[in-house]
């Protein structure tokens, strides 16, 4: 019968590429994880009073010494179903000692992933525990023939919601959590469960799932020195894990695919090795793909994780030589030093590869290539100002033919402080000029500012000397 149920389960699941999960618990009376030991007849039997309303489904037939109930819940009978209190039918002497044995209830979140279950149609990948759970375009089915008790303690979106063979939208989901019995116990919160009615994913770059995780389950004990947490994952582990953005056409499908052909070419798959990709939310909204590599092979010398961080590497080189994504948008990190590849250097552990230092080196370098080209154009602006303040303020100086004597552009520095004393200023050379051509009253002239003599020209109206540089004269 379970045979007949799994195969049904995968040519469902591989008929119209709807992804389904199913519900993995039950408070099924034969459900051998809810018992402390297995259901003996001759011991007492005692339901555990959990604080809580719950149904407990028998499903056969079943012979008890006795039955203890809570305080409050159901017991429930299926189709030929039974408790027989009575030893008859056992031989003399075969319950010499009985012990009780309680039967517990337990509530499981709908955000753990050890709670559900999806028919793996991948080879080569395993799920991240992101993807484990329900997905706003999944669909969730809950098995008809048990009873269980789920804890929503936080909204969540699925794409359909099968209970038993019963298709059921958000308003028949409210509908049967306000019904009476067995549909009461089973959910708790469920009225924050919405269905969307989207089961297919039209992103080529993927789709987040959307839900969050529940990572309260217990992680087991990791044997290397540094293990990895990477996000949509819940434990730590041993191994090494490759992301990168996705840049526009990027195809998440196509990838994977063309990536499980090249660790089958490299031989790099064996049953020790675990390799996830999924689709992860960073910091500012940024979607990256995430690859996990991990094991938990112990033979060697370096221990867990040394393997995974070798072959992380080849998927780091695998990228960058078919030229998926830009080195400054790929990282990596180790929890153990990888063997050095062609394209990396070996890498201390935690440590990303030097794609990420030259793009976070960029950014730094254009910011002050920013900031320096503000403070030129603002000192460009200052001195532009300062010299149209300076020409409408000073008088206008007309020369013949509107240029200046060769003596004054030889000699006339403007704006800059003079750093010989003999040589004149412009209002030095100005004058003696003037007073050269006769254009000023004759004045006493040192030995030092006398020029070359030149042809007196009359025509010129004096011309009052002010400083006209806004510079001090050093």
């Amino acid at each position: 019968m379970s045979l007949l149920l799994i195969l049904s389960v995968l040519c469902a699941e591989g008929s119209n590429g709807v992804v389904r999960k199913y519900w993995v618990h039950s408070n099924n009376w034969n459900n051998p994880k809810n018992w402390d030991v297995s259901p003996d007849p001759c011991d007492p039997v005692i339901l555990s009073d959990r604080g809580y309303d719950y149904s407990v489904l028998v499903t056969s037939r079943a012979h008890l010494n006795s039955l203890e109930f809570p305080s409050t819940g159901e017991l429930m009978f299926g189709d030929r179903a039974s408790i027989t209190f009575s030893l008859s039918g056992l031989g003399p002497g075969q319950c010499s000692s009985p012990v009780s044995n309680t039967y517990t209830a337990r509530q499981y979140s709908w955000g753990d992933p050890n709670n559900w279950y999806s028919p793996s149609r991948d080879p080569i990948f395993s799920t991240a525990d992101s993807d484990r759970i329900p997905c706003w375009t999944d669909e969730v089915v809950f098995n008809e023939s048990s009873v269980f008790n789920v804890l929503l303690d936080k909204s969540v979106e699925v794409g359909a919601l099968k209970i038993g063979a019963e298709d059921l939208d958000t308003e028949d989901v409210r509908a049967y959590t306000l019904g009476s019995g067995r549909s009461q116990l089973q959910f708790i919160n469920l009225a924050q469960l919405i269905v969307t009615g989207r089961t297919v994913c039209t992103n080529h770059q993927g789709c987040l799932c959307g839900n969050q995780l529940d990572c309260s389950s217990e992680c087991p004990r990791r044997d290397c020195a540094k293990p990895i947490k990477s996000k949509g994952m819940c434990c730590h582990y041993c191994g090494a894990e490759v992301r990168f953005r996705p840049p526009a056409g990027f195809y998440l499908e196509k990838f994977k695919k063309s990536l499980g052909n090249f660790l089958k070419d490299k031989q790099l798959i064996n049953d020790d090795i675990s390799i996830t990709v999924s689709l992860q939310e960073y910091e500012l909204s940024t979607l990256n793909v995430l690859i996990t590599v991990s094991d938990s092979i112990t033979d060697g010398i370096e221990g867990a994780g040394y393997e995974s961080s070798r072959i992380a590497s080849k998927i780091h080189d695998y990228i960058l030589d078919y030229d998926i994504v830009r080195a400054s948008d790929l990282f990596i990190l180790q929890s153990h030093l990888p063997y050095k590849s062609e394209a990396t250097e070996s890498l201390k552990p935690n440590q990303t590869v030097a794609g990420g230092i030259q793009s976070w080196v960029l950014y730094v370098v254009l910011s002050v290539s920013f900031v320096l080209l503000i403070i030129i154009v603002v000192l460009l602006f200052k001195c532009s100002r300062r010299y149209r303040d300076n020409s409408n303020n000073q008088p206008h100086v007309r020369l013949d033919h509107g240029v200046l004597p060769r003596t004054l552009d030889r000699r006339f520095k403007p704006c800059v402080p003079a750093l010989d004393q003999d040589i004149p200023t412009y209002e030095e050379v100005l004058m003696e000029d003037m007073l050269t051509r006769g254009i000023a009253p004759d004045q006493p002239r040192s030995q030092d500012t006398v020029l070359r003599s030149a042809p007196r020209r009359p025509g010129y109206a004096e011309i009052p000397t002010s400083d006209i540089c806004d510079r001090a004269r050093v």
